[in-house]
């Protein structure tokens, strides 16, 4: 097995803005791939910024919190992924809105015409057991792409981030195992949203087994901190 190294920024079309930091995090800096959110105020200049762009991987960034629906006006849970979690496992009318939001956002993407590499969800909801089912019976068995449920890791020790580790042991890991379609090994970043360190990633990189890792980025603007951490380390690189 080799070694798949992945950076991965979230959120592409959910404004022009980000829109135009991912592009130019791919472009000037180590970006990999983007995934993208349909039905919000920027995925009409998204995709076409990815149609562009076609060195830049593009994967279904599904949504089902702190967005626009496709399907109705607003969240009956608004931004909270914690009280949308709860919801869809308790409730069939929240059950059944995240389904016909899978279903639409999938049919979305596909619309697009761009390939699918990878699929991962807005505050990672994609792992929750019922949406997960609900993506296996919608995309289908057959797809070819990655879904991340890697092992979240962090850069350095922290007690905030002892529960995510718990998560990971208890579901990701076996999910990770049983999962019908090739998943991420390890996931890096949930303990630098928003504030990803050149420096940091090289040192966690440098020390990857065989496998497939991913870093998460958040691009903001052209001058937001994970902005300049992927221009930084593709200057590092070439260096």
């Amino acid at each position: 097995m080799a070694k798949e190294v992945y950076f991965i920024a979230d959120d592409l079309g959910m404004t022009h803005e980000i829109n135009e930091a991912i592009v130019h995090a791919h472009l000037a800096g180590a970006l990999s791939g983007a995934a993208l959110m349909m039905a919000q105020p920027g995925t009409d200049d998204a995709v076409q910024r990815a149609r562009n762009h076609p060195t830049l991987q593009i994967g279904w960034h599904l949504h089902l919190n702190d967005s626009r629906p496709a399907t109705t006006e607003a969240w009956p849970w608004g931004a909270s992924p914690a009280l949308a979690g709860f919801q869809i496992g308790i409730s069939q009318k929240a059950q059944a809105l995240m389904r016909l939001e899978v279903e639409r956002q999938w049919e979305l993407f596909q619309a697009t015409g761009l390939e699918c590499r990878f699929i991962n969800s807005h505050h990672h909801l994609h792992a929750h057991p019922m949406v997960y089912h609900a993506l296996l019976e919608t995309v289908g068995p057959r797809f070819k792409g990655w879904i991340r449920l890697g092992q979240p890791r962090s850069f350095k020790p922290a007690p905030a981030f002892i529960l995510w580790r718990i998560l990971g042991l208890i579901y990701l890991e076996r999910r990770r195992k049983l999962s019908a379609w090739r998943a991420s090994d390890t996931l890096w970043g949930i303990d630098r949203i928003f504030k990803m360190e050149s420096g940091e990633v090289r040192d966690a990189m440098a020390q990857l087994p065989d496998g497939l890792h991913e870093f998460l980025f958040h691009p903001r603007t052209l001058s937001s901190p994970d902005t300049l951490c992927l221009v930084e380390l593709k200057s590092s690189s070439l260096s």
